[in-house]
């Protein structure tokens, strides 16, 4: 199946709430430091689908998707949801800015390196564009390579950096930050 085979729709927090959760907990897990990676994927999903950032995740989202000019999409192939793409908007009046920024943007590993992660860009971009932005922003993880590249193919450029310093080098599994 090629990036030509997908099609995209609006998705239904009611609907596919668990799909979009599932997304955003992969994305976070696959963009958090080598520290917060100590655990498993698994470990890590189990403790933030326990803690309170699923809720406050849908709520900013929900929020998100009253302005017309968000996208918060599922992108199918074959009838299987195979990615998921979610931009907003922020205009900086102040500034005559219009910013859009891609908060999500994930594609399942069985469907990567197929093109699929620069057609979403592509669409994001376009979008943002007859929107009036004027700029497309996007973060991924420090050792989020395949993402890093995928950015760079799309045209990005580093905008800013952040720093972290491991304070405690062997904390138990069971207070791992998520």
């Amino acid at each position: 199946m090629t990036e030509d085979d997908t099609s995209q729709r609006k998705f239904s927090l009611a609907h596919d709430r668990d799909a979009v959760l599932e997304f955003h907990c992969r994305i976070n897990y696959e963009s958090e430091t080598s520290y917060a990676r100590q655990i498993s994927y698994d470990e890590y999903r189990e403790k933030w689908m326990g803690s309170s950032q699923p809720a406050a995740f849908l709520a900013h989202l929900a929020q998100t998707r009253e302005d017309d000019r968000t996208i918060a999409e599922l992108w199918e192939a074959g009838g299987n949801i195979v990615g998921y793409l979610w931009m907003r908007f922020t205009d900086l009046p102040d500034y005559d800015l219009t910013v859009a920024e891609l908060m999500d943007l994930a594609i399942v590993p069985e469907y990567q390196r197929r093109g699929i992660g620069l057609k979403m860009i592509k669409r994001a971009e376009e979008h943002a564009r007859k929107m009036g932005a004027s700029l497309l922003r996007s973060d991924t993880g420090i050792e989020n390579l395949a993402s890093q590249r995928l950015h760079e193919k799309a045209g990005f450029r580093p905008y800013r950096i952040c720093y972290e310093k491991v304070l405690r080098h062997k904390k138990p599994a069971e207070e791992m930050p998520i």
